[in-house]
């Protein structure tokens, strides 16, 4: 307790032998100083709070090529494996065409940082589409593909595997972007919900989906003249169901025919990945 008392008497004590104008001056000094220094504090704790977040995109940009990565290197390893059908094979040089070389791969960074239209291939593909499909069409990028999922109720009559006047007039449009992009491979897949036929033995969801996927493959190949080579036609039957089979709403969006669309390197440059 002295020495409390002894310092406050000396601080009394040696605030007295400075004259007053001396003793404002100095106040006034420090509480500039002080300002100053909440002020580079603040300023500091702004630089490491956008430091933080540019750090936090830097690693997610990362994260996302490592995962290009790993994926291209995984369907490289998915290639070795001798093709069994023609379909397997139709399917590999597709995927061959999605393997990028350590070059592209370098193009792609250099693109993404000075492309500023990312996407534009997508974009007018997805504003395409529509002037000749269905609102209902859903059209979305993964993993290098391009899939457009068109409701089979807007096509066919339930259970048939018979095209409809105006499915066929929207088949044309797309046949006309399809015929804009010769080198585009794709596959026309038939899906189904998981409702079991009543009454009619020789139909069953595998022959439902395989005959609608045909259908379409017919039609564009027949009418509207596109390369049979550049396409496979596929039934998946009720077993890749995209909603819940248990509600009806979710059956109906189970219902659909797919175009998985394989973009080229040079296209797939400028797309993001969902």
């Amino acid at each position: 307790m002295k020495k409390y008392l002894l310092s406050f008497s000396f601080i009394i004590v040696s605030s007295s032998c400075i004259p007053p104008g001396k003793l404002t001056e100095s106040l006034d000094a420090n509480t500039l100083l002080t300002r100053k220094y909440d002020t580079l504090k603040n300023k500091l704790n702004d630089t490491v709070a956008s430091f933080s977040v540019r750090l936090s995109r830097l690693n997610t940009n990362l994260n996302h090529l490592n995962d290009s990565l790993s994926f291209y290197r995984n369907q490289s390893l998915a290639l070795s494996t001798p093709a069994e059908t023609e379909g397997d094979l139709f399917l590999n040089q597709i995927l061959g065409n999605a393997l990028l070389t350590e070059s592209e791969l370098a193009a792609i960074k250099i693109g993404n940082a000075a492309n500023v239209t990312k996407n534009a291939w997508l974009n007018e593909l997805k504003t395409d589409l529509k002037k000749y499909a269905n609102n209902e069409v859903d059209i979305k990028l993964n993993k290098g593909f391009v899939f457009v999922d068109i409701p089979s109720n807007i096509m066919f009559a339930s259970g048939s595997a018979k095209l409809n006047k105006k499915s066929i007039q929207m088949l044309g449009g797309i046949a006309k972007l399809l015929d804009a992009q010769p080198s585009l491979n794709f596959l026309i897949e038939g899906h189904t919900d998981n409702k079991a036929f009543k009454g009619n033995a020789k139909t069953d969801n595998w022959n439902l989906s395989v005959n609608r996927a045909a259908a379409v493959a017919k039609i564009l190949q027949t009418k509207y003249k596109i390369d049979p080579k550049r396409m496979i036609a596929a039934g998946r039957s009720q077993y890749l169901p995209v909603d819940n089979n248990n509600t009806k709403a979710g059956r109906l969006n189970n219902r659909r025919i797919r175009l998985v669309l394989m973009p080229s390197v040079k296209q797939l440059m400028n797309l993001n990945q969902e």
